[in-house]
């Protein structure tokens, strides 16, 4: 047959989705770790075996870091710990912009062994991809010891926490500077809000936190 149909890993979605889209079409139970393959659309034959699509996704991959091999920033990063540090940007960005000053901070607290205090490690040291997580997390989850959680931890956690797209690699490949170490969430503004200092971090959430009072 010459018809085409598509398969789309989304961004950011972790193993349960994707075990359960896979499920759905082929009716395997197929189980991909994150650094396996990217988030991206691939077309396959009606033909084609759940195998042979698997390995088209793995050489999709392949091909994407053959081609970028040469960047600067592979001479202090494997391409797993790209892939980490682009799931946990994944996670966290709300757009390509947000996710280049996320970028900036992760490597930024790396430069200097600062941990990296990302919410999103710590949902997944919860989770483990299998679920989504119900309740917001609490102050006494970010003190879990697991490898994934980057409140505990010093540096990267050993894997990806999701599925990646190759747009937030290219960011993660593009290594973008900025000064900023710190970032929460504005609800009311609907972004990120960056810092340079704890002092200044500190001041701004004291002020968002009288607007979250009122």
């Amino acid at each position: 047959s010459n018809v085409f149909y598509e398969l789309t890993i989304v961004d950011g979605w972790e193993k349960y989705q994707v075990k359960k889209m896979l499920l759905d079409k082929f009716n395997t139970e197929i189980n991909l770790d994150y650094n396996e393959i990217l988030a991206d659309t691939y077309n396959y034959q009606s033909t084609d075996s759940i195998k042979k699509i698997i390995q088209l996704m793995k050489n999709n991959k392949s091909i994407f870091f053959n081609k970028n091999k040469n960047k600067a920033i592979f001479k202090k990063y494997k391409i797993n710990e790209i892939m980490v540090i682009a799931s946990l940007i994944e996670k966290e960005g709300i757009d390509d912009f947000d996710k280049k000053m996320i970028s900036s901070v992760i490597f930024n607290r790396l430069n200097i062994g600062m941990k990296l205090q990302i919410d999103a490690s710590t949902i997944f040291s919860i989770t483990k991809g299998e679920r989504k997580l119900e309740n917001k997390l609490r102050i006494k989850d970010l003190k879990i010891q697991d490898k994934y959680n980057t409140y505990y931890i010093h540096g990267l956690p050993p894997n990806p926490i999701c599925y990646v797209g190759r747009k937030t690699i290219e960011i993660v490949l593009e290594n973008y500077k900025s000064d900023y170490l710190f970032y929460f969430y504005d609800k009311y503004l609907e972004k990120h809000i960056y810092s340079k200092s704890f002092k200044e971090h500190k001041n701004k959430l004291q002020e968002y936190r009288k607007k979250n009072a009122k």
